[in-house]
């Protein structure tokens, strides 16, 4: 590597890192699910999630740091999904742990297309982002999910939506490096331009650093 491309490379590793800390955080919300329902939702059992619903189990549990559509989002039960938002529960609601997800967001996490078409078919909000202004959109390019990408612009996710820390959708899906989701974004928005930043700079030197011509080619970035 040339010195002038390595603090460009060094900051697309950091930029890279500072999406995968989003999973470890994910995943220290508690030990596990932590009533029957959750247990029932987080296993994709549909027949039992009906049962306790039956029975008169709450949808939604405040003392809980992910409630049990969480679960099932995380799971891919499009079933238990829907009988749970029937049944009351929020599907925008953010989960009490570090990174305050809603259930969209979980199911994109988990790469869950099934889920992700339940919860926007029962009302959840696509571009509601976390507190740190991730939006679904974002999670599902960093995470190189065509699939889950393509759901989301069509119901609506705004392709330009950008965090607080500068951070933009074409950012994170230069990021994941699959040519495809870049495509479909700036197919969306051909206004789209990474820009002159840390982080833009950054994406285009973690794409470079891993070979993602076609990534680079996608935004005109290919001889930089």
């Amino acid at each position: 590597m040339r010195q002038s491309n390595l603090p460009f490379a060094l900051a697309g590793m950091f930029v890279l890192a500072a999406v995968g800390v989003l999973g470890v955080l994910a995943l220290r919300s508690g030990a596990g699910p932590g009533t029957p329902l959750a247990r029932a939702a987080a296993a994709g059992d549909a027949g039992e999630v009906q049962a306790l619903l039956d029975r008169g189990a709450p949808p939604e549990s405040a003392t809980e740091g992910w409630s049990p559509l969480m679960w099932a989002a995380r799971s891919g039960e499009a079933e238990s999904v829907r009988l749970l938002v029937e049944a009351g529960a929020d599907p925008d609601r953010r989960d009490d742990g570090p990174n305050g997800w809603t259930p969209l967001l979980h199911a994109v996490h988990k790469d869950q297309p099934a889920a992700v078409r339940e919860l926007l078919a029962a009302g959840a909000d696509v571009n509601r982002p976390a507190p740190n202004g991730l939006t679904p959109l974002m999670l599902a390019a960093s995470q190189a999910e065509p699939e889950i990408v393509e759901v989301l612009l069509a119901a609506g996710a705004d392709p330009h939506a950008s965090t607080p820390d500068g951070e933009t959708v074409l950012t994170y899906a230069v990021i994941g490096g699959e040519p495809r989701i870049v495509r479909a974004v700036m197919e969306r928005a051909p206004d789209l331009r990474l820009r002159n930043t840390a982080e833009d700079w950054g994406a285009r030197a973690f794409a470079w650093v891993r070979g993602r011509s076609e990534v680079l080619d996608a935004i005109g970035g290919g001889k930089r």
